[in-house]
């Protein structure tokens, strides 16, 4: 009797002892695989619209775990971190769009699904702290350019440019530690990391140091720009009252004798309303 379709996934471990083999069924069409770049994990993408889903697997050192699988997804494509855990479940080309930012390490969606409507390409930058979505002219004419996002999901910038066809990050240059210089620096991570902010709030105060004594000089500036003119106008206070029949008129506002109230009635409207009997 027929049974239906299965698919595996079989898992050499080539590097232990006669090779053994551990094999992953999905009783559901398998519409794309990837391995995570650095780490154990790979995920697929399963099933068919509308009941698309999306499962993560990590192989041990005894057996391999499935770490969850989140179902109906708008995705047809999945792209991993240069640097592992964080991966982008996206629904390229007639799907619109859809990009979903998966933390793998707990397994959690860190943003609401976003979009970039006929999204034909994405690029990871290879630090792995940003990544770039572009419509291509090569697959669709129109609404071409790339959007800038960070790991988290968060919208950067949108670049709208016609007739853009491709971006390429620039290639990192290889680090210059080795592999005992940067076990040391994970192992001290929280070590730096105290060193590295207190680095930053010495230079955050330098700046807000140089901000004020900027704007007290600029208060200086006017106040003794202020104070030369007021000189001037105080030297000259005769001559004004000399030409204005010895009449004050520095001091108007504060003499009230100075001042008559004129009042000035006009007409605004008339209403007539005929009341009938």
């Amino acid at each position: 009797m027929f049974q239906g379709m299965y698919y595996n996934f079989e898992i050499f471990h080539v590097k232990k002892k006669q090779v053994p083999i551990d094999t992953v069924e999905c009783k559901e069409v398998v519409n794309a695989f990837a391995w995570e770049p650095v780490g154990s994990k790979f995920a697929f993408i399963h099933g068919e619209s509308p009941r698309i889903s999306v499962s993560f697997y990590k192989i041990g050192d005894e057996k391999i775990t499935q770490l969850k699988t989140l179902e109906k997804r708008a995705c047809n494509s999945l792209f991993w971190c240069p640097t592992g855990q964080f991966v982008i479940l996206a629904g390229l080309r007639s799907m619109n769009g859809i990009l979903e930012f998966v933390d793998t390490s707990d397994m959690t969606v860190m943003t609401t699904p976003q979009e970039h409507f006929m999204c034909t390409d994405v690029e990871w930058d290879p630090t792995g702290r940003y990544v770039a979505t572009a419509v291509s002219y090569w697959g669709h004419k129109m609404d071409n350019g790339f959007w800038l996002w960070n790991f988290q999901g968060r919208q950067i910038s949108k670049n709208p440019m016609d007739g853009f066809c491709q971006l390429l990050w620039r290639p990192r240059p290889p680090t210059l530690l080795t592999a005992k210089n940067i076990k040391e620096v994970r192992k001290n991570m929280k070590e730096y990391s105290k060193i590295f902010e207190k680095q930053d709030q010495k230079a955050q105060s330098k700046a807000s140091k140089d901000v004020l004594d900027k704007r007290k000089k600029m208060m200086d500036d006017f106040n003794h720009y202020r104070q030369q003119v007021q000189k001037v106008i105080d030297q000259q206070k005769m001559e004004r009252m000399a030409l204005r029949n010895n009449t004050d008129t520095d001091e108007l506002d504060s003499q009230g004798d100075n001042f008559e109230e004129e009042v000035i009635e006009f007409l605004v409207k008339v209403d007539e309303t005929i009341i009938e009997e």
